[in-house]
C-alpha cells in the first residue's frame, strides 16, 4: 500500500521549488524596506508606496517596499534578526525600545538632528520620525507614529543608497 502524502509531498516540494526560482529571479533592489505599522497598514498601498519612491529616487538606487498587513511582534524580530532589509520602519515604540540597545546606522551625514530631535539618541541622529512624511501621507496613512532608520547590519556599500532613499522618506 503507497501512502497517500507522497503525491502531496511531491506536489508541496515541486511549489517549493517553482517558488524559489520564481523569488530568485530578476533583479534585486538596491534598498529594500520593510514596514510594519502599529495600525491601519497601508498594506493596499504598498505598490503604491514603491512606485512614488521609486519615481522620487529615479533610475537609481531602485527600491522595493514590503508592508507587513498586520502589526506582530515576531515577525518584527524575525525580519530585524534576519537583516536583509536596508531600512526598516517601525512603530515608535519599538524603536525607542531598540534606541536604547544601539546598533543603528547615524544619519548626521544626511540630515540634521536639529529636524528630528526625537530620532537623536547619544548625540547622533539614528531614526526618522515619518509623521509629516509627504510620501506616507500621499498613501492615505494616518495611523500612529513610525520612525525609519538603517540597522548595522546593512552593509557598508550599500548604506549611502540606503541613507539616500531615506532622506526621501523623510520628505516632508
Amino acid at each position: 500500500m503507497k501512502p497517500i502524502w507522497k503525491k502531496g509531498g511531491l506536489l508541496a516540494a515541486v511549489l517549493a521549488l517553482l517558488l524559489a526560482v520564481a523569488t530568485a529571479c530578476g533583479p534585486k533592489a538596491d534598498v529594500p524596506i520593510f514596514m510594519m505599522f502599529p495600525q491601519n497598514s497601508p498594506f493596499n498601498k504598498q505598490d503604491e508606496l514603491k512606485k512614488a519612491l521609486q519615481e522620487m529616487a529615479g533610475e537609481a538606487p531602485t527600491v522595493n517596499v514590503s508592508i507587513s498587513p498586520i502589526f506582530d511582534l515576531q515577525k518584527m524580530v524575525v525580519e530585524l534578526a534576519a537583516g536583509d532589509w536596508s531600512i526598516y520602519v517601525l512603530p515608535q515604540e519599538q524603536f525607542e525600545g531598540f534606541k536604547k540597545e544601539g546598533g543603528f546606522v547615524p544619519l548626521d551625514d544626511v540630515l540634521k538632528k536639529e529636524d528630528f530631535p526625537d530620532g537623536v539618541s547619544n548625540g547622533e541622529l539614528v531614526g526618522i520620525p515619518l509623521k509629516d512624511s509627504k510620501l506616507l501621507k500621499d498613501a492615505g496613512y494616518k495611523g500612529g507614529e513610525v520612525y525609519a532608520f538603517l540597522t548595522q547590519r546593512v552593509k557598508e556599500a550599500k548604506r549611502a543608497k540606503a541613507k539616500q532613499v531615506l532622506k526621501l522618506l523623510a520628505e516632508r
